[in-house]
């Protein structure tokens, strides 16, 4: 392909981009000036037809002169080499930059419109359609300027004759999938308007980040450009005015009637166009600066979890943010009790009140609200009786009366524990033993205790049951 590394005066310096048939050289004549070369590979150059569409490219480029289309100097083609010199333009395409950096691509974005609309007006007006319109064949720098390359597809306009003598089936489509005109896919006749179309999908990407319609299946990809509406530039990011939205929007509308008349008049609604809410950069700056509170703040909690489990592992407490405790209200004065009315003595049913209910010690004084006690008389007690739960020697067991059978036993005293021992778990108490009989009272006094006896069981038995 080349000898020495170098081709007839051209020294071959640093392989720019390598595509299916060619491949772009930056290269170096013998006076320093560098250039930028479109070689054929070996195998396309024995091609006749890659040789013809190297030859049409160079003779479209060598007609158009504008500062925003990449100019083309010489073509030669010979049985070693085929290639033609353009000028070397040293930027990337717009593609990489969309990809690499979104808000500064954004930011040059409307200087770099405006500069491919006035290009494409001049092609028009030459009687050209570019027909490959894509970020790929815009070299665009950091200030904004910007070359249009690649006129291999470059045609021009489909004449009436052409349309009444072409058959729609014998149209070849061609171009790019995803920035194709609806009208191209559907085999109409060639307008300046599909240049249109295809610059409104790749300001819709400048813009968004990515094209309207997306999607793994070719023929699909086809279908959305002729049947699909897109989503407004605005709703996919609130940054974009809805005025810009509405021109891009106009720009893809499916009848080429309906787009633009010309790329000059496309130019003069740009000139006043605000593109941005915000300036990117600026937008760009705040979403770098919440990035970082964010990570800063992620790391901070890293720290303090770290921390803590260093805490936890020497057996120390984790650390806890102060918080500051809230006010304290002001204490409300408590409101003094009412004084209470002293409470009366509660008195048994049946017994006049201020007056000791039967049975009651004599001397102990009555408290105010004692309930009843065991021992004190009941309803129907005769007098002389003991009281049910007395045992003898209580205050008030009558002199005298007989112990009888199922009576507790008074208690018996205990010594006194010397030290601290052990107090030993209560032993169950034996049932009580009944007593020796007593000395017989006169016939009198018995015979009244034999009539107490069964009425104080019967009151019993009648309380027990209610």
């Amino acid at each position: 392909m080349a000898d020495n590394d170098s081709i007839d005066d051209y020294e071959l310096v640093n392989c720019i981009a390598t595509g299916n048939a060619t491949q772009i050289w930056e290269v170096k004549q013998p006076s320093g000036q560098t250039f930028a070369m479109k070689l054929l590979l070996d195998e396309a150059l024995a091609d006749p037809e890659q040789k013809k569409a190297l030859k049409y490219e160079a003779t479209v480029g060598k007609s158009l002169q504008h500062p925003n289309l990449i100019q083309i100097f010489d073509v030669r083609i010979t049985k070693k080499h085929g290639y033609f010199i353009m000028e070397h333009f040293r930027a990337p395409n717009l593609k990489s930059s969309i990809r690499n950096d979104k808000y500064g691509t954004q930011s040059r974005s409307k200087k770099m419109m405006e500069g491919l609309v006035q290009a494409l007006q001049h092609m028009h007006e030459k009687g050209w359609v570019h027909r490959d319109v894509k970020p790929e064949n815009v070299l665009v720098n950091r200030s904004g300027e910007m070359k249009l390359i690649d006129f291999s597809l470059s045609s021009k306009p489909t004449g009436v004759l052409s349309k009444v003598l072409t058959k729609k089936r014998n149209i070849v489509i061609q171009g790019t999938r995803t920035y194709l005109a609806p009208e191209l896919i559907q085999r109409e006749p060639l307008t300046f308007a599909a240049d249109m179309y295809s610059l409104g999908i790749m300001f819709y990407e400048t813009l968004v980040g990515h094209p309207p319609f997306r999607t793994g299946n070719p023929n699909e990809l086809l279908l959305m450009h002729v049947r699909d509406n897109p989503a407004p530039p605005h709703e996919l990011d609130e940054n974009i005015t809805r005025e810009c939205s509405d021109l891009i929007l106009k720009m893809l509308a499916k009848r080429p009637k309906e787009r633009m008349e010309s790329m000059q008049a496309l130019s003069s609604e740009l000139r006043n166009l605000k593109f941005f809410v915000k300036e990117p950069m600026d937008v760009m700056r705040e979403r770098i600066e919440a990035e970082k509170n964010k990570d800063a703040a992620l790391e901070e909690d890293r720290l303090n979890s770290r921390k803590d489990a260093e805490r936890s592992a020497a057996g120390l407490p984790p650390r806890s943010t102060p918080k500051k405790a809230p006010p304290k209200p002001a204490p409300k004065p408590e409101p003094k009790p009412a004084a209470q009315a002293p409470q009366q003595p509660q008195q048994q049913p049946g017994f006049p009140p201020g007056q000791p209910m039967p049975g009651y010690p004599q001397g102990f004084p009555m408290q105010p609200g004692m309930p009843m006690m065991p021992g004190m008389m009941q309803p129907g007690m005769m007098p002389g009786m003991p009281m049910p739960g007395m045992m003898p020697g209580m205050p008030g067991y009558p002199q005298g009366f007989p112990m009888q059978p199922g009576m507790m036993q008074p208690p018996q005293p205990q010594a006194p524990q010397q030290g601290l021992q052990p107090q030993a778990p209560p032993q169950p108490q034996a049932p009580p033993q009944p007593q020796a009989p007593q000395p017989a009272a006169p016939k009198q006094e018995e015979k009244k205790q034999e009539e107490d006896i069964p009425m104080a069981t019967l009151d019993d038995l009648e309380i027990e049951f209610e």
